[in-house]
């Protein structure tokens, strides 16, 4: 029969093994999720920045840029300060919007980079399926010995009782025959 282990062993064995997996699932995690964070931080960093440009873009629009169409719309084609003034912010307008809309292209660029973390996906199941292997294994053993014991037990049990009637049928038979060489005395008489 195979050596058993003590289960304090199984048990301690156990602690040790899950937290080494769990700490190499950990790394595992940091080392893959890493990059994707990376290019998730540029990607929001791009349309944060776009969407600061297009947010501002109205400010401008009707400041500097407006202004300085205005006045050139107006030398050009001699028209009145209103009409200058409202197709210079359309143009200026245009511009930023322009600008936003190619950050943000690459701001998208950068976030399709971004994938889940698939070696620890698969690492985690594979690890579930493990425990669930080796818990099965150990109760399984666990419930092997204790069928083990059972039928040791049961032996004994048997044994003790078979030498138990066998003693019991010999002294029956000592008593009932008579001692040789004691003049008709039984063994009783001389066990006495």
């Amino acid at each position: 029969m195979a050596e058993q282990q003590n289960p304090k062993t199984f048990v301690d064995n156990l602690k040790v093994d899950t937290k080494s997996v769990v700490m190499d699932n950990i790394a595992l995690a940091k080392a893959e999720v890493t990059p994707a964070a990376k290019a998730a931080g540029i990607g929001g960093g791009m349309f944060g920045a776009a969407g600061y440009l297009a947010a501002n873009a109205a400010s401008l629009l009707f400041l500097a840029g407006g202004v300085g169409f205005a006045l050139w719309f107006s030398h050009l084609f001699g028209w009145g300060p209103l009409a200058s003034v409202a197709l210079g912010f359309v143009a200026m307008a245009i511009v930023l919007l322009i600008l936003a809309g190619i950050l943000a292209l690459i701001g998208k660029g950068q976030l399709k980079k971004v994938k889940a973390p698939e070696a620890t996906i698969q690492e985690a199941k594979v690890t579930a399926a493990t425990l669930k292997q080796s818990l099965n294994r150990g109760i399984n053993e666990v419930e092997a010995n204790v069928r083990d014991r059972k039928g040791l037990a049961n032996a004994k049990r048997a044994a003790k009782d078979v030498s138990s009637a066998d003693f019991a049928g010999k002294r029956a038979e000592t008593v009932a025959t008579p001692a040789r060489g004691t003049g008709g005395a039984t063994s009783t008489d001389v066990l006495k």
